[in-house]
């Protein structure tokens, strides 16, 4: 009987880029994304069909499902992960979280501070050196927290909002989040974690 392939599905809603991409441990792979804020729950499906589609696959062959858990949008990462979680439920197989800042930084190889957009006046921050090891834990700064730290390259969705109000240098991500996602569950599970989400502060609540 022959081994089966390791075949990972990732998904990445934290922010308004949604990705899903399809892995194989041999590197094959197959993304979908679209940039919206919102319908991340309604398009997801259809994305999760499409990336299966498109490598001749079915979701019985799945090995493992990735989910980012943030941090990023309250309801993107919550619809990210109920997701992965039904799925991973349905076809009694392993769902594996990763952060957005180990996703951003993957594949990097360059000393960076990861910056994702909160929404407010502040960023959630992450420091990484060239071999993508964290040199502090994630925190909330402001961009004049931030400036004090220039000279960095900054890398995430926030990054080119914090370049225009301080100047620092900036790089995009290697390639969409979920692929990121999904590569790191394959190769990299120690850089995983429970699939829980990854809230730096608490949500905004109206009654």
């Amino acid at each position: 009987m022959t081994k089966q392939q390791k075949l990972c599905l990732a998904i990445d809603t934290a922010s308004d880029e949604t990705s899903v991409a399809l892995c194989t441990e041999n590197d094959s792979f197959a993304v979908s994304h679209m940039t919206a804020a919102r319908g991340q729950g309604e398009a997801l499906m259809s994305m999760i069909q499409d990336v299966l589609q498109q490598m001749e696959k079915a979701p019985k062959d799945l090995t493992h499902i990735a989910v980012t858990i943030g941090p990023g949008s309250f309801t993107g990462v919550r619809i990210g992960l109920a997701t992965a979680q039904g799925l991973g439920l349905a076809l009694n197989i392993p769902v594996l979280g990763i952060d957005n800042f180990t996703a951003t930084v993957h594949g990097l190889k360059k000393d960076v501070i990861i910056v994702l957009d909160s929404k407010r006046d502040d960023y959630f921050v992450q420091s990484f050196d060239a071999k993508g090891t964290a040199k502090d834990k994630p925190s909330l700064k402001t961009s004049a927290q931030l400036k004090k730290d220039l000279p960095f390259t900054a890398c995430g969705t926030g990054a080119d909002q914090l370049a225009q109000k301080i100047g620092c240098k900036t790089i995009c991500p290697i390639q969409d989040l979920a692929l990121s996602a999904a590569q790191i569950a394959l190769y990299c599970p120690e850089k995983t974690t429970e699939p829980h989400p990854l809230y730096l502060r608490d949500a905004d609540v109206t009654i």
